[in-house]
């Protein structure tokens, strides 16, 4: 198992993920007639969606806000070939990343959830932040989302608050764990 660049090499079992319902983060799962545009120009879907070039243009939020863009590294989970998950590594943060999403963004394929690959993704992107010179990452996970948080715990999370997000009605609430990074033999 291993965290690789986004590739053309793994087309047909990204497609499938998200013919079977894979979504990363706080997307939702995309439709038919998408994925079949997906399908059709993967190479610029990668290029344009995947590997796109940072933008530092503000994005608007949830909240109603625009929060500038922050430079973000994709991997992709796979093992023995196939497309298992999405992971993101967020160098920076932004106002409103402070508060949802944090440095880490992953989705796993609904097939593998449940399994251990959200935990053993996480342990290899902690790697990959280390090689980078971070010394902490802050992850959010939805207080719901039980595999999402049990995975950040057992990759030594540390619990700093639950917040509910001022901007939602619905009254969902965030676990926001922080992960101190340290060096190989300290």
């Amino acid at each position: 198992m291993e965290l690789v660049t986004p590739d053309k090499k793994y087309k047909s079992s990204y497609v499938a993920a998200l013919k079977e319902g894979f979504y990363s983060g706080s997307k939702s799962p995309i439709s038919q007639e998408e994925i079949a545009e997906i399908e059709k120009d993967f190479d610029t879907y990668l290029a344009t969606k995947i590997l796109k070039p940072y933008n530092p243009t503000p994005k608007l939020r949830d909240n109603g806000k625009y929060y500038p863009n922050v430079p973000q590294i994709p991997y992709w989970l796979v093992d023995n070939k196939q497309f298992i998950g999405a992971f993101f590594l967020r160098t920076e943060l932004n106002e409103f990343l402070m508060y949802v999403g944090g440095n880490v963004g992953y989705g796993i394929t609904p097939r593998f959830r449940q399994m251990g690959y959200a935990t053993k993704g996480l342990a290899l992107l902690i790697l990959k932040a280390q090689e980078l010179g971070m010394k902490k990452l802050l992850i959010a996970a939805k207080d719901n989302n039980i595999g999402s948080w049990k995975a950040i715990e057992k990759n030594g999370g540390i619990l700093e608050n639950i917040i509910t997000l001022p901007w939602e009605s619905n009254g969902q609430k965030y676990r926001r764990y922080r992960i101190e990074i340290v060096k190989s033999g300290s």
